[in-house]
């Protein structure tokens, strides 16, 4: 009897630990220093000038122009489009569904779009570009009881209301300045949370030595600054390296709680390593993951990470992300003569109002054309061109068909492509034989809003978006009929390779407007694949 109590007591134990190979999630901190995708080596040519207040690049001192990097910012002006005053159905009804009375309320809507641009000259490199930026924003009224209302309202608040979303695009601009510079340039020091994966059942044997070496690692990884070496927190980790690298052997096996138990040392000893500037060792590490086959995917990105980690090391001559990192102003406060975002004003003269523009035609050729500002939003089925004399006067305007047009590049930076589509305002019968054999889709001029290697998004005749998958012919409307009744399902499917994006498309995470969808754009081309959880 007390044999057989015994054998069951086994296996009920062994049954236990089966469950109890469960990880959580134990963060830390770490601190280090962001490199530049484009370094400046030498720390004494480390200066810049700007005209825009309030922005820096870390680890550059300011100067009065010149430095190494000359930035000049300019704001182009906040445009106001779609302005309208919106009709609103109220009905109210009985019990029984009846309609007993009708009533409406009248909203004024409008879209305000700013635009700015810089030009960077880096002295180093003789080389100079222009980026451009652009913020759009909605306003929606309070509800007016008449139409006439609701137009005044608006007309008497009109230009508050441009300043007011004006104001918050330039505090956005100046945002994506700041930031597009620093990752360009800048030694930017930084600090998150990172995790270890320990044994979360109390019933597992390593659960309080796991607990207890994972409370080391947080202790000394707390100690560790952007600005001083790593060397002191390497050291005391050394016996926390070794613990998991003891746990190893004594789980030996196929089975899955087995491989998960050593997939856990693998996992934390390669994390360890990569946040101590040890990119080989995580490389070693990463790939016992992957031999271990438990979690395949977390060696690959990890080896990936530490591949990264060795060409920025390499790109910045540098052995470690940890350095001292001066950011000072250096400019005579008396000859400081900065641009804050005032809009360029307003001219009569045409020559002020065009835009020079690559035109790309369909059979490859290269032009540099002049474009009325006014007909920028124009550009759809056609593309007006200025033509000028020799002295700059007006000799007339050229309008090009968009079937002869391959893209157009302005020097500010936007882009128009020519993308074969059928609009949502197409009419039955009015299609050609080469249209009706791309389903009613014809090549028209839309502006690029987001282009990667998985997905195009563009907008048509400033109003109408398409959404164009790498590798299709033609893209899709998301004004169509079979876009919009299914427009969840549609982005989801779009999303197929990436069931975290998908998933979030199913649960009507995304709107068919231009922030929305752009934001969908940029979760499916950055997404990887999905982690398996653990």
């Amino acid at each position: 009897m007390k044999k057989l109590l015994l054998i069951v007591a086994f296996i009920s134990y062994a049954n236990s630990f089966a469950q109890s190979a469960d990880l959580d999630r134990e963060y830390f901190k770490v601190s280090y220093v962001q490199f530049p995708e484009t370094p400046i080596l030498e720390n004494d040519k480390r200066t810049y000038s700007i005209n825009l207040r309030g922005v820096a690049i870390e680890g550059f001192s300011r100067v009065n122009n010149p430095g190494t990097l000359d930035v000049n910012y300019n704001f182009s002006g906040t445009t106001i489009t779609n302005a309208k005053i919106d009709k609103i159905k109220h009905e109210k009804k009985d019990k029984d569904g009846n309609v007993i009375s009708t009533s409406y309320t009248y909203k004024a809507k409008a879209r305000f779009t700013s635009s700015a641009g810089i030009t960077v000259i880096n002295a180093l490199t003789k080389e100079s570009y222009n980026k451009a930026f652009q913020e759009s924003s909605d306003y929606v009224s309070d509800a007016f009881s008449s139409y006439y209302k609701a137009e005044r309202h608006y007309a008497n608040n009109k230009y508050d209301i441009k300043n007011n979303h004006a104001s918050k695009h330039k505090a956005t601009i100046k945002n994506r300045v700041k930031a597009h510079l620093n990752d360009k340039y800048g030694y930017v020091p930084y600090s998150e949370n990172k995790y270890l994966w320990i044994l979360g059942s109390k019933r597992h044997p390593e659960y309080a030595k796991h607990h207890e070496v994972f409370q080391k690692v947080k202790e000394a990884f707390a100690k560790m600054k952007y600005d001083e070496p790593t060397d002191k927190i390497a050291k005391e980790l050394e016996p926390v390296i070794a613990y998991f690298n003891d746990v190893i052997p004594r789980y030996q096996g196929k089975k899955r709680k087995l491989r998960k138990v050593r997939y856990a040392s693998y996992y934390n000893i390669a994390k360890m390593y990569y946040y101590l500037d040890m990119p080989e060792k995580t490389k070693e590490y990463a790939q016992k993951i992957i031999d271990n086959d438990y979690d395949k995917s977390d060696g690959k990105y990890l080896i990936k990470s530490a591949e990264n980690l060795i060409e920025t090391l390499k790109r910045n001559q540098m052995t470690s992300r940890h350095m001292e990192v001066l950011t000072e102003d250096l400019r005579n406060e008396e000859e400081i003569a900065e641009v804050v975002e005032e809009e360029q004003p307003k001219d009569s003269k045409i020559s002020l109002e065009l835009q020079k523009a690559y035109l790309i035609s369909a059979k490859n050729d290269t032009l540099l054309v002049n474009i009325n500002n006014g007909d920028i939003s124009k550009i759809g089925y056609t593309l007006k061109t200025v033509q000028l004399d020799s002295k700059g006067e007006l000799v007339g305007v050229l309008t090009k068909n968009a079937s002869n047009c391959k893209e157009v590049l302005f020097i500010d930076g936007t882009r128009y492509k020519n993308i074969k589509f059928k609009e949502s305002s197409v009419k039955s019968g009015s299609l050609d034989l080469g249209q009706a054999a791309l389903g009613g889709a014809s090549g028209k001029l839309c502006k690029v809003l987001f282009e990667s290697d998985k997905i195009g998004l563009y907008k048509f005749n400033n109003k109408e978006l398409v959404i164009l998958p790498t590798g299709s012919e033609k893209g899709k409307s998301t004004s169509g009929m079979g876009f919009v009744f299914g427009f969840n399902k549609n982005l989801a499917k779009l999303a197929k390779g990436c069931p975290s994006v998908a998933q979030k498309a199913k649960s009507k995470a995304y709107k068919n407007i231009e922030e929305s969808l752009v934001k969908f754009c940029e979760e499916l081309t950055n997404c990887e694949g999905d982690q398996v959880s653990k």
